[in-house]
């Protein structure tokens, strides 16, 4: 008997990282079913698109449709400053609807495995690096608790009805694309005049991966992970600090690295230092292939031609 091909249903797939992961899939011939509130840019990258403007009313229907063999929760806010100002926001567009995939597979197509995109933002600031998956969480915004609150939800679903859920805890994402956060505030900054000026003090430091990598770690998890609940590091295992990064991101802007200021002032919800474990993803196949020099290239040509 012929096994029917792989279905994979991405929500949130017109946003950064939903757009990287269904061409990555796309260019290997896998078959992409996206949902999203918003339109794609590049359409060709997804088998079918379906627009929604209510998931609560149309998510069963696409369930019952498609049967996918794996769903990916890509969608939500991905602003932990936003997360503070509006935790009600977050909380809607992440534990409500979260809560609503995982019910919905459930009563329509329970043998779906569900892959959640989670965070590094559960671990807040660790006292020992590298982390690792066991180490207990201490978020440190809203954005975090309810990604902590998300992946016990999975945990309990997998316990009381059987379902085949997984999550995949990413750390700094970047990538072409990506008009937030570090990387586009960098070269917003070295196209205007004037000082480039940045919070905290530049020893500040992340791990950051290439959303091309995260796409990567993603099948190697729908393909090997177990689906009993478990979290995944996505990350490179390297600890990058904000200094290194922004002398890279100017020096390949072609700009002046001596118009650096950093302000000394951290965010509320920010941690200080991060690097990930990932032994457990390495055992599933994953090796990054994209060097921090070769994304920052990549980013300020990008954005270049904006």
């Amino acid at each position: 008997m012929v096994n029917p091909p792989e279905r994979i249903l991405v929500v949130g797939a017109a946003g950064f990282l939903g757009a990287a992961v269904c061409r990555y899939f796309s260019e290997l011939g896998l078959f992409t079913i996206g949902v999203d509130i918003i339109s794609p840019v590049v359409t060709e990258h997804y088998g079918q698109f379906h627009h929604c403007s209510d998931l609560d009313s149309e998510l069963g229907a696409i369930l019952d449709r498609h049967e996918p063999t794996y769903l990916i929760n890509l969608a939500g806010n991905a602003n932990v400053g936003k997360s503070i100002e509006e935790p009600r926001y977050d909380f809607l567009l992440s534990v409500n609807l979260y809560s609503l995939i995982l019910d919905q597979v459930r009563l329509r197509s329970p043998d779906t495995r569900v892959l959640l995109a989670s965070s590094a933002a559960i671990y807040g600031q660790p006292r020992l690096l590298p982390i690792k998956e066991d180490m207990p969480p201490q978020p440190l915004s809203p954005y975090g608790y309810h990604k902590v609150m998300c992946e016990q939800l999975a945990v309990q679903y997998h316990k009381i009805y059987g379902l085949n859920v997984a999550s995949l805890r990413i750390f700094s994402a970047y990538g072409s694309g990506l008009r937030k956060q570090i990387f586009w505030d960098l070269c917003v900054k070295c196209a205007a005049d004037g000082p480039i000026r940045l919070g905290g003090d530049g020893t500040e430091s992340r791990d950051f991966i290439h959303a091309l990598d995260i796409a990567q770690a993603t099948l190697c998890i729908l393909r090997g992970g177990a689906f009993t609940g478990e979290s995944y590091n996505v990350a490179r295992g390297i600890e990058t600090t904000v200094s290194d990064i922004a002398h890279r991101v100017v020096a390949a802007f072609g700009d002046r690295t001596d118009r650096i200021v950093f302000t000394g002032a951290s965010r509320a919800g920010d941690p200080k230092n991060w690097r990930a474990d990932i032994g457990l993803i390495n055992a599933l196949g994953f090796a990054p292939r994209i060097e921090i020099e070769d994304g920052v290239a990549e980013y300020v040509r990008w954005f270049r031609n904006l």
